[in-house]
């Protein structure tokens, strides 16, 4: 028989830590290093061919006043939890999308347990240490305590000078065990995505290396975000090499180059003058110069002295009977194809090979070469104006971007200076790498822009991706928005509210299903009151009084099933079964794993209480075709008893007659 009432020592009470999940791993690759749960390092190390008494203090690497410190952080558990606010939501009860307000660091030990591997893609624009207010001052002692005081001060933040000897430290420090537990959310084939600057960049990829692996990789993305001028061209002049572009690096979580699902595409300004050869009708090869007689546009005088990349350029005609004519045009494929079809000098054939099919012809040393048809490098771009026209795949140089900046403050119908990024940046990030029903997180979220992105291509990809956003609710000093705000969440969720609304009434779609609601939760202190120890004598007998009501005061049945949710694991939007027995309403969790009543009466109704939520579960067991009774929970309020043991003992052992072993009370 087991009931407990839960504690700040209960795991319901602290995020889950990652250190067990880690040992097993490791006990599966060297089972003999790893004893009842216990990791012998001395025969890990012999293992890996390191000497035992060799000095491991001096090691490749990045290293600053506060890494060891920063690193444990990491896997300490939050005592935090996450608290519904259903009135700043939008569609709560169908919306698969969510808003948290609270530090990042905290939140994402909170949600390590629900979505640990379940992230396709992470970006963030973290702050670039650029020597102004530095919000984020992890003093690894208490998380929740910190972020208590700070979301109740008012005072001026500190700021982080390049002068401080500790400037570059207070970054990395807070960096690290963030990028440590984002990189567990992953999927096995999730991205990260990292915008950044020159003032930490190096920085960064050195502990990025570190976390994920160096072989993990990808790229490094240079998106063009100005050009040279106003004050920028002054700086040239003086000699300086002004700086046009910002940086976005991307690690995959498993090591693999290969992240994009898609491809993205540039305008090429200029003609490929390798499309020369005309596909005649009757199977011969001819010239795009006989085909079209170049004297006929009279929009250029002396035509037929031109080029084909010359006519194109300036002659409108040209140029439309290119566009008309792409599926004729095409030119030979360097690379000799090898095959054994006939195929006669200055003809085309088509032949299919392994399913796939191939345009050929033999060049004048008779060797079979492959034709590429001008049509399949035409297409819509992916530029600042999504053009039309002969196009080359995008690599890791990003042009155009600062067009979009020319806009950014008006992007999202919200006014936020400090760092917006474009809509279409994080677009085409969440372009290349996501599917459908994929998650993504973004915990630095300012403004939404991640939100607003991922909304406006499930509507023009047709897709249901989710998106997970997390904000620390800076205090905004001056509002230039034309709605109330005090904190950058403020102007979050507007964004949010207004961007889905907008594009639902654009594209014409109010009865069409396009996810444009969110949930949003806030991030407080654990609903299970933790005692202080720190208590002036004075207030002794105080405290020792108000921890006898070990729940926090003004906590609903929602706060309850929200920690509930966390600390089980479960998703925070799945769909939760409910039901009515003797009038006290009941909450399936996990399909069938866990039973939830929040009621602060059941005393009377134990005996058909807990009948019903054997039958519930008979239910649900026998629908999913397993026997769950053993691993199964049912989590109560301590106080819903009324102080009467028999009532107490009653309700549990009737749950374990059937087989519920596991009775757990707030």
């Amino acid at each position: 028989m087991s009931y407990e009432t839960l504690s700040q020592n209960s795991p319901e009470a602290r995020s889950a830590s990652p250190i067990p999940d880690n040992v097993e791993a490791l006990a599966k690759l060297f089972p003999s290093v790893v004893q009842d749960g216990q990791v012998d390092f001395n025969a890990l190390k012999t293992l890996l061919g390191e000497a035992i008494e060799e000095d491991d203090k001096e090691r490749f690497g990045l290293h600053w006043h506060g890494k060891k410190e920063a690193r444990r952080f990491a896997m300490e558990p939050s005592f935090g939890t996450l608290r519904p606010c259903k009135e700043e939501s939008v569609d709560w009860d169908t919306t698969k999308n969510l808003y948290i307000e609270g530090d990042n660091l905290e939140v994402l030990k909170l949600l390590r347990k629900s979505y640990s591997g379940k992230v396709k893609m992470i970006y963030i624009d973290p702050p670039y240490n650029t020597g102004g207010d530095f919000v984020y001052e992890d003093k690894f002692k208490d998380g929740m305590k910190d972020y208590l005081n700070f979301s109740r001060q008012s005072e001026k933040l500190p700021i982080n000078q390049e002068t401080n000897g500790r400037f570059h430290t207070r970054w990395l420090n807070m960096m690290y065990p963030r990028l440590q537990i984002a990189k567990d959310l992953l999927t096995e084939d999730g991205v990260i995505f990292v915008s950044l600057d020159d003032h930490e960049m190096m920085n960064f990829k050195c502990i990025a290396d570190e976390i994920f692996g160096m072989d993990c990789f990808v790229t490094t993305i240079h998106c063009q975000m100005s050009t040279t001028q106003g004050m920028k061209v002054k700086a040239a002049q003086e000699g300086n090499i002004v700086k046009n572009s910002e940086y976005i690096l991307c690690y995959s979580r498993n090591g693999r180059k290969n992240i994009a699902s898609r491809l993205l595409y540039d305008l090429r300004p200029e003609y490929d003058g390798h499309y020369t050869l005309w596909l005649n009708d009757n199977g011969s090869v001819g010239s795009l110069k006989q085909v079209y007689n170049f004297s006929t546009p009279k929009d250029i005088p002396h035509a037929k002295s031109l080029s084909i990349e010359e006519a194109y350029r300036k002659s409108n005609d040209f140029a439309n009977f290119v566009k008309d004519n792409i599926s004729k045009i095409a030119r030979i494929h360097e690379v000799s194809f090898h095959s054994n079809c006939s195929v006669e000098v200055d003809q085309w054939t088509e032949v299919e090979i392994g399913k796939k099919k191939y345009l050929l012809t033999r060049d004048s040393k008779g060797q079979i070469k492959q034709l590429l048809k001008l049509k399949d490098s035409w297409g819509r771009t992916d530029g600042y104006y999504r053009q039309e026209g002969l196009r080359k795949i995008r690599g890791d140089w990003w042009e155009g971007f600062y067009m979009d900046m020319g806009n950014v403050s008006d992007e999202g119908g919200v006014k936020f200076k400090n760092g917006k990024k474009p809509i279409r940046l994080i677009q085409q990030l969440a372009y290349m790498v996501t599917k459908d029903n994929d998650i993504v997180l973004d915990f630095f979220s300012g403004s939404a822009t991640t939100a607003h992105a991922i909304i406006q291509n499930n509507y023009e990809l047709n897709l249901n991706a989710r998106w997970i956003l997390v904000q620390l609710p800076e205090k905004v000093t001056k509002n230039e928005n034309d709605f109330n705000t005090e904190t950058i969440c403020d102007i979050g969720k507007e964004r949010i509210r207004r961007a889905g609304k907008k594009i639902k009434e654009e594209a014409g779609l109010p009865g069409q299903k396009l996810d444009v609601g969110f949930r949003v939760y806030k991030l407080d202190s654990s609903n299970v009151r933790v005692w202080n120890p720190e208590v002036n004598e004075e207030d002794l007998v105080e405290a020792m009084y108000r921890q006898a009501e070990h729940l926090v005061a003004g906590r609903t049945s929602e706060d309850f099933l929200t920690e509930i949710m966390l600390k089980c694991g479960i998703d925070l939007v799945e769909q939760m079964g409910e039901r009515e027995i003797e009038g006290h309403k009941i909450q399936s969790l996990g399909y069938g794993q866990y039973y939830a009543c929040m009621d602060n009466d059941i005393a009377k109704d134990v005996e058909r209480l807990a009948h019903g939520i054997v039958e519930w579960h008979a239910e649900e067991t026998r629908q999913a075709g397993v026997d769950a009774s053993d691993t199964c929970t049912v989590f109560v309020l301590d106080q819903a008893f009324d102080g009467k043991d028999a009532a107490k003992m009653n309700f549990v052992a009737i749950l374990e007659q059937y087989g519920i072993h596991n009775v757990k009370a707030f």
